[in-house]
């Protein structure tokens, strides 16, 4: 991943999720017998979907999620009319859920106004000041099946056969197969070890003298370029050290309510909790 090490530090685990304000713009995705779903319907879903399903690219998770929310819709429509929004269930799960949707805009509410771009630069300045350079290079690889189809590519190559074309009519990586077999900087704990091992031991210009197997099938390997990683520029990170942000302030926000609440807390049976042995506190 582009500047691993440097979001790395971004990564924190908040009490109640926070995220910036859905831009302006709110074009319809769907409608459903008339009834509209906007962009940032779906971005909400997206939000409460969790980290796992937040880190897979807009382009996948959009349609599915899209796909299921139109589904919903189109059975919630069914339950409307025949009015089981009136149900003594539905209400007491909605009044759970607006419970958890005042809590939610009661952070932000006091939350997103402290968020202001000195501290968002004053933080990137701290996270620049902790980076640490790691090696990089940027290198092509050609992804076979066989051993042999390996050699014959690396003899081809040594006769002065170009290394992107050849790449991209016979590299079985299909993504980089398209940039002529182009992976672009990484550094060696981004990619499998025999291939990180292989690529690092190259200089500048050297394609690899035999085939390097790894669990994909064997590749043939040239570096392009050698450097020292350098931190992303502010641009590239600022959403996400403004959600760090969010999620320290969000989480002092609590606990300072926390602090000033009367809280009684019991165990699953309805008893009361052993202090002295520390059962259940936070």
């Amino acid at each position: 991943m582009k500047h691993k090490a440097f979001l790395a530090a971004l990564a924190v685990a908040g009490t109640l999720a926070f995220s910036p304000a859905i831009a302006a713009t709110d074009p319809v995705v769907a409608r459903v017998n008339g009834e509209e779903i906007h962009r940032s319907d779906v971005l909400h879903e997206i939000e409460m979907a969790g980290p796992a399903l937040q880190q897979l690219p807009p382009a996948i998770i959009f349609p599915q999620l899209l796909k299921k929310m139109v589904a919903t819709k189109v059975v919630a429509q069914k339950g409307y009319a025949e009015g089981l929004d009136k149900s003594d269930t539905v209400k007491e799960k909605l009044k759970q859920l607006e419970a958890q949707v005042v809590a939610e805009t009661y952070i932000h509410k006091q939350v997103e106004p402290k968020i202001t771009e000195d501290k968002i630069k004053a933080r990137y300045k701290l996270l620049e000041s902790k980076f640490k350079p790691q090696d990089e290079v940027r290198a092509r690889h050609i992804l076979v099946k066989t051993k042999k189809e390996a050699d014959d590519l690396i003899a081809k190559l040594k006769k002065g056969a170009d290394f992107s074309k050849l790449a991209e009519e016979n590299s079985k990586d299909t993504g980089s197969a398209k940039q002529g077999g182009d992976l672009g900087y990484f550094v060696r704990d981004a990619m499998v070890k025999p291939f990180a091992d292989a690529a690092f031991k190259l200089k500048k210009g050297e394609i690899s003298d035999s085939p390097v197997k790894t669990e994909f099938g064997y590749h043939v390997i040239k570096v392009e370029d050698r450097r020292k990683s350098s931190p992303p520029p502010l641009a590239d990170v600022r959403d996400q050290i403004a959600n760090q942000l969010g999620q320290e302030l969000t989480n002092e926000e609590v606990n300072t309510l926390t602090s000033k609440a009367k809280i009684e807390m019991f165990q699953m049976d309805g008893s009361p909790i052993n202090k002295e042995k520390g059962e259940n506190k936070k």
